[in-house]
């Protein structure tokens, strides 16, 4: 049975609309009354401290995502919801209790990109008695903002959708920071190879805008960077979230006529773009990252058939149809966001590893020890046919690598070396594009072709 109980945030917090939470159980009876795996106080928490859950409690699995504020929100209760059918599938496959003891989620709203909310959400999760984990944050900015509190506090955090490429780059092997999501140099690599694996396109200049912010600033980056390494001439801009009108760049780019237009950022900003620079003239192709791939947030908004041929790198990874059996009993509808899979992934690494390093004590407690947990969970292979987004295992670092690979950096100078962007896919990352209003996968097994103009 689930059960989602939702308690009013603290009067003290001034962003309350913001953090409305969440705590589901998972198994718990109808008529349970009381939230579960909340801590009254500040909890003593270190790498050397072991994690203990006391006889008779819960253990919590922390989900860290958006849950209000417009388009972040409707990803974010996506995440949370593919991780909450992640473990709910979890448990009819290993048992309802790990070590004798109940597993219980508890959602907190981060905010995604708005640091402040994101430490709140982590100040509050980890002050959650039984606290062995969290999924998330949701995104780059958010973990920015909480990445030592969690690795100070010797809790494992393994996010779905967090792609910033600098997020790993100084963790080492004592770091707590794991992902299932692809780095953004890899989804730039993947736009720069789309550009020079077609030829027959023309496009010798290319305009790559971002949304002025962490997330945006390193995908069109990277993304300029492989282009320009092909050959094709880039001007890059900038915007500014929450912008509405973009006529004067929409006129500079209609009269500059370059045969792609790139943008990295989020909706409702890449839909107003894009309707504005249709309606400014230019008939070019048109593409967006991940942040911007949605059926509900980009092609309902501007209309199947304007939306016709926009390319997206990095969507939806196809699920099968028993996952989403489960996944529209919990949500109601499909998933449409980018990373569903990924985060069915981090629950299934989190609870398989929580199984593998929890030690059941005499009294009925159990006791994680936080290092342990961090290494198993690193020591992590799943194949295509365990995990949801692909094959999986990280490195050193926290990152995502597709197992058996002499890490990233040998993957992507093979793939550039070859031309070829075959192999992505095990990585989560599969390009699409919008073909009859639905968004179809261009990668992978079942892949269609692109339309051309």
């Amino acid at each position: 049975m689930l059960r989602i109980i939702r308690t009013p945030s603290p009067a003290a917090i001034l962003l309350a609309t913001l953090l409305a939470v969440a705590f589901v159980a998972l198994g718990c009876s109808e008529d349970a009354a009381e939230p579960v795996g909340d801590g009254d106080g500040a909890i003593a928490r270190s790498p050397e401290a072991p994690i203990v859950v006391a006889a008779g409690e819960p253990m919590v699995i922390g989900i860290s995502t958006a849950l209000s504020g417009g388009p972040n929100g409707i990803r974010g209760t996506e995440y949370r919801d593919a991780a909450i059918t992640a473990i709910t599938r979890w448990k009819e496959a290993n048992g309802e209790l790990i070590a004798g003891h109940e597993i219980v989620v508890r959602a907190e709203d981060d905010g995604c990109g708005d640091g402040a909310v994101t430490a709140i959400a982590a100040e509050r999760l980890l002050r959650a008695k039984g606290l062995v984990g969290v999924i998330g944050p949701q995104c780059s900015s958010g973990v920015v903002a909480v990445i030592e509190d969690y690795a100070e506090a010797g809790i494992v955090m393994i996010s779905g959708s967090a792609t910033t490429t600098s997020l790993t780059d100084d963790q080492g092997e004592d770091a707590f920071f794991f992902r299932t999501a692809y780095r953004n140099d890899l989804e730039g690599t993947l736009i720069g190879l789309f550009l020079a694996l077609n030829p027959e396109l023309g496009i010798d200049t290319a305009y790559m805008i971002d949304n002025g912010e962490t997330y945006g600033e390193d995908l069109a980056a990277n993304a300029a960077s492989v282009a320009e390494e092909n050959g094709v001439a880039v001007i890059r801009k900038s915007i500014v979230e929450g912008t509405v009108d973009f006529s004067d760049l929409a006129a500079e780019i209609a009269s500059a006529n370059p045969g792609f237009v790139g943008f990295a950022g989020f909706n409702p900003e890449a839909a107003l773009l894009y309707r504005q620079l249709r309606d400014a003239g230019y008939t070019g192709l048109f593409g967006a990252g991940d942040g911007a791939a949605s059926v509900t947030g980009f092609v309902e908004p501007v209309g199947a058939e304007e939306a016709e041929g926009v390319l997206f790198a990095g969507c939806t990874v196809p699920l099968p149809e028993d996952f989403l059996e489960d996944f529209r009993s919990i949500h109601k509808e499909e998933p449409s966001a980018a990373f569903p899979a990924q985060y069915a992934d981090a629950a299934t690494i989190l609870l398989n590893a929580v199984a593998s390093v929890a030690e059941e004590q005499d009294d009925g407690s159990l006791v994680i020890d936080p290092v342990r947990l961090r290494d198993e969970v690193r020591a992590t292979v799943l194949t295509a046919e365990e995990a949801r987004s692909g094959a999986i295992a990280f490195d050193e670092n926290g990152d995502r690598v597709p197992p058996g690979a002499a890490g990233l950096e040998g993957f992507v100078s093979a793939a550039l070396a070859a031309q070829d962007a075959a192999g992505y896919e095990n990585l989560g990352l599969i390009p699409c594009q919008v073909q009859d209003g639905r968004l179809v996968n261009l990668l992978g097994p079942g892949a269609a072709g692109i339309r051309l103009p």
